[in-house]
């Protein structure tokens, strides 16, 4: 199946994916939303750090492409955690566009004050090319 079909049932099933407009779960997550292509590390690296921009809390980094193909749809899964680990928040979020080959894009997506953050990706659609 491809990662939009299971995302769309994901939505449709979960109701707690949204888009950047309005993709901030509650303070509780009810459902805890987890990468539905694991071993993404193999294809992309990501760095982040928290920031703030115009007084809001954000989160602003880049997402580098080390794959040789283009990667479309890409989607983040950014959360904010207490100080022992545990989700406060989740809010999934378009990164735009295409990311080439070897490519990097940087992103900032606004958060909910957290001790902490983690970044992964979420979901994306992969081209032909030099891997599986």
């Amino acid at each position: 199946m491809k990662a939009t079909n299971v995302l769309a049932a994901m939505v449709l099933i979960g109701g707690v994916a949204g888009c950047a407009s309005t993709g901030t779960t509650p303070a509780a997550p009810t459902r805890e939303l987890h990468s539905i292509l694991p071993g993404w590390e193999r294809y992309f690296t990501i760095n982040w750090q928290p920031d703030t921009q115009s007084g809001r809390r954000v989160v602003s980094g880049s997402v580098q492409n080390r794959y040789g193909a283009t990667a479309s749809r890409v989607q983040l899964l950014v959360e904010g955690l207490d100080d022992q680990g545990g989700i406060l928040s989740q809010r999934v979020v378009w990164l735009g566009g295409n990311i080439g080959p070897f490519e990097t894009v940087h992103f900032d997506v606004r958060v909910e004050p957290a001790a902490n953050y983690r970044v992964t990706i979420f979901a994306y659609d992969q081209g032909r090319g030099g891997g599986p």
